[in-house]
């Protein structure tokens, strides 16, 4: 599938409304004199010193300081000076943080500083009205980290912590620091009097506290973990609706005493299952016809937290009669020149129509070889570069972008420091308006899949990838400060995706993107990849009460086809996605022009077979090979027909200098690719929004039951409403799973291309 290289990425607002506010408060309070100052807010004038005990670890021991699980020890070599440092090994499921908690003053600034070296390397601290951390995506050498903080009127210690991230691997850490005046001595401070005036907080921005622990942990309370109680106990907890497999809640927003923006926790049966930024969220993937207990709880990024709100009890519905699919994919980056948001799905219809949304893509580490999330541009328009992908990712759409309440599906803003903004916290609100949506994260692409071999390489392999995938995307682990940003932190997206969805292009074939790497052991691999994604899944849903999506997207051509146990994999599924499209393009500039996704074969067809057999491509022959096999390719079938999903592209594939010929320019030669249009910035390619079909323009071929748009010079090939329903009754008469298009971006406003999709299924 396609993926479009990231744009300059705007630079987010450093103050909000909210904060700001704050500040004139306290600038009113002091002119007025409801505050009283008894002295500077920083103590200058007290001594400054390291507060670290054995900071450069030159004692030979961790004396001072914890290891989690016991995952840090000292070593001789290498070190950034003297003769010792830390080094501490993250592995799938942990991230090996080392701390020591030291005693502070209120209302004073400190520096925190140190050398660290290995990849996803963090330090920070963490106390009441403190949550400051700094990181390194990799530094192969000693790199210095720095960040500054001031503490609250309250606080008296923070702990100060160095981590590496999920599956990372070893890191290091030496000759750390933190500066400012020891916290025997007391400390100036800002007094507030008895006035109901509001005060501005020093606390830090709104971030979710590292843990060590990927897992949601179980309380000793069926409702979940108590709090601190400087954020009000959420009231009013109602259950809105409940289908077979989700359950939406409402309550009643909370309070926070440190003039930080709540967020919520919603726990089943004393277990996370969701979070969520505002008062209102969908539970789902849960099991039908189960009966459980939900609650919810405040919380903010300083720490603090509510206590359980009464529970409510909740019965699921029993599963109703299996229907088709109809799914669609939706692009990371179509919020840039297109904006198309999450709230296009809502306004054109298109998300009442849907049962799946694939949101795409997520890329796989080039070293680690595990999930992760950066904010760097891929080069996805020059195919000749092997290394377009390599650690390539756009943190800042999937839950950076500030929304605001034209854009947002529900109406908010969004606040600067929350946990979660961007794509993920949308499409969270889509799902708490639509409780049977479900949604999945894609990960790989045409441009990302160059280390899924790596990745499936050995069972550790796959052991430690998987776990990543499921901490980042299922537990909702996102990695905090991503380009400077402070959205993300552990749990920050629990409970938004149903699911995992492989979109590996293509195990054992030359026929992906160059570079890609692959192996003769890719064919079992990824049969095994599929085997422990869902075992992983399984284990993790189970306590939860939850069963999560695996899906797949399988290639369509029998040359690729031919390099997976088409017999076994289903086994592992809900169902697949075969890309039914692409067979032909401009990437055979001169031609001849061909149909995008011919339905059957057609004896004018002038492709040429693929070897070794004698069939050309077309939808039937893709989907034969799953089902009964070809023989001739070596592709024993055996993958059951009800998990299987049709695709239709919503883009088109275009020629220019097109002859007419006999047939409105079908099968003619060409002087090139269409040139670029301005959403879909390709040459060759538009989007169906993009085009203006006419009766007069747009044709059909009967054999192929194929449309295709032609004006005279430039020949376009895709799928009309016409076409995808003679691919929908195609897909019912053969028994399939349903139908899933790529994607939604591409279609017109009025979601005409959908609404077929959907309607052709009925």
């Amino acid at each position: 599938m396609l993926e479009r290289a990231l744009p300059g990425r705007p630079v987010a607002p450093r103050a909000t409304s909210r904060r700001r506010a704050g500040a004139l408060a306290l600038a009113a309070a002091l002119s007025t004199g409801s505050v009283a100052v008894v002295a500077s807010l920083d103590s200058a004038s007290a001594a400054t010193v390291n507060l670290l005990s054995n900071a450069d670890f030159e004692t030979g021991s961790l004396a001072g300081w914890s290891c989690a699980g016991g995952s840090g020890s000292v070593i001789g070599n290498p070190v950034h000076g003297g003769s010792y440092a830390l080094s501490a090994a993250a592995t799938a499921g942990a991230t090996a943080q080392c701390q020591q908690t030291v005693t502070v003053q209120p209302n004073t600034t400190y520096t925190l500083a140190g050398w660290v070296q290995g990849s996803y390397v963090y330090l920070g601290a963490t106390g009441t009205g403190v949550n400051a951390q700094t990181w390194t995506p990799s530094a192969t050498g000693w790199s210095q980290l720095s960040t500054s903080f001031k503490t609250g009127a309250s606080t008296t210690s923070v702990t100060v912590f160095t981590h590496g991230w999920y599956g990372q691997g070893t890191y290091r850490a030496d000759d750390l620091t933190l500066t400012g005046p020891a916290g025997s001595s007391p400390s100036p401070s800002v007094t507030p009097s008895n006035s109901a005036s509001p005060s501005a907080s020093s606390s830090a921005s709104p971030s979710v506290t590292p843990s060590s622990s990927a897992s949601p942990s179980p309380s000793g309370s069926p409702s979940g973990p108590v709090g601190d109680g400087k954020v009000s106990t959420p009231a009013g907890l109602k259950v809105e609706q409940v289908t077979h497999n989700a359950v939406v809640l409402s309550w009643q927003p909370s309070t926070d005493q440190t003039d930080n923006v709540p967020a919520y926790k919603v726990y089943r049966q004393g277990q996370l299952v969701a979070t969520s930024m505002g008062t209102r969220v969908t539970v789902s993937s849960l099991l039908p016809g189960t009966t459980a207990s939900f609650s919810v709880q405040g919380y903010d990024g300083a720490g603090h937290a509510s206590g359980q709100s009464t529970p409510v009890t909740v019965t699921t519905a029993v599963a109703p009669a299996t229907g088709p699919y109809r799914s669609a994919y939706f692009d990371q980056w179509g919020v840039y020149e297109n904006t198309y948001f999450a709230k296009n799905v809502d306004t054109t219809g298109s998300a009442a129509k849907l049962d799946v949304i694939t949101y795409a893509f997520a890329n796989i580490h080039p070293t680690s070889h595990t999930c992760f999330e950066a904010v760097k541009a891929s080069d996805a328009t020059h195919e000749d570069n092997p290394n377009a992908g390599d650690g390539a990712g756009d943190a800042y759409a999937d839950y950076q972008m500030d929304y605001t309440s034209a854009t947002s599906v529900d109406g908010s803003t969004d606040v600067y420091e929350q946990p979660i903004k961007g794509n993920f916290n949308q499409l969270r609100q889509l799902k708490a308006k639509y409780p049977n949506l479900r949604l999945t994260i894609s990960i790989g692409g045409w441009t990302y899949s160059k280390y899924f071999s790596d990745a499936a390489a050995t069972d550790a392999k796959r052991k430690a990838f998987v776990s990543s995938c499921l901490n980042m995307f299922l537990k909702g682990d996102l990695p905090k400060n991503v380009a400077g940003d402070p959205s993300g932190g552990v749990a920050a997206a629990a409970g938004l995706f149903d699911g995992i969805d492989l979109d590996w292009e293509y195990p054992g074939s030359a026929g992906g993107h160059v570079g890609n790497h692959t192996s003769t052991a890719d064919k079992q691999n990824f049969t095994l990849l599929l085997k422990e994604f869902r075992e992983q899944l399984d284990a993790y849903g189970a306590p939860l009460g939850k069963r999560f999506l695996l899906t797949a997207a399988l290639p369509a051509g029998q040359d690729k086809i031919q390099y997976l146990e088409t017999d076994r994999i289903g086994a592992y599924l809900d169902y697949a996605d075969v890309m039914t499209y692409d067979m032909h393009g401009a990437w055979d500039a001169k031609g001849p022009t061909n149909l995008q996704d011919p339905l059957h074969d057609s004896p004018a067809d002038p492709a040429t077979p693929i070897t070794p057999g004698n069939r050309k491509y077309n939808v039937d022959t893709a989907l034969t090979a799953y089902t009964t096999g070809l023989p001739e390719y070596g592709i024993a079938g055996g993958f059951p027909a009800n998990k299987l999903v049709l695709g239709i592209p919503f883009y088109w594939r275009g020629w220019t200098g097109v002859p007419a010929g006999a047939n409105f320019g079908l099968y003619q030669t060409a002087t090139g690719p269409t040139p670029a249009k301005p959403l879909s910035q390709e040459a060759g390619l538009a989007a169906w929004r993009e085009l203006t079909p006419t009766a007069a323009n747009t044709h059909w071929d009967p054999v192929t039951e194929s449309s295709w748009i032609y004006d005279g010079t430039n020949f376009w090939t895709g799928d009309t409403p016409q076409a995808i329903q003679a691919r929908g009754a195609y897909a019912k008469s053969k028994g399939l799973a349903g139908m899933f298009a790529f994607a939604l971006e591409n279609d017109d406003n009025a979601g005409s291309l959908l609404n077929a999709m959907a309607g052709s299924l009925n």
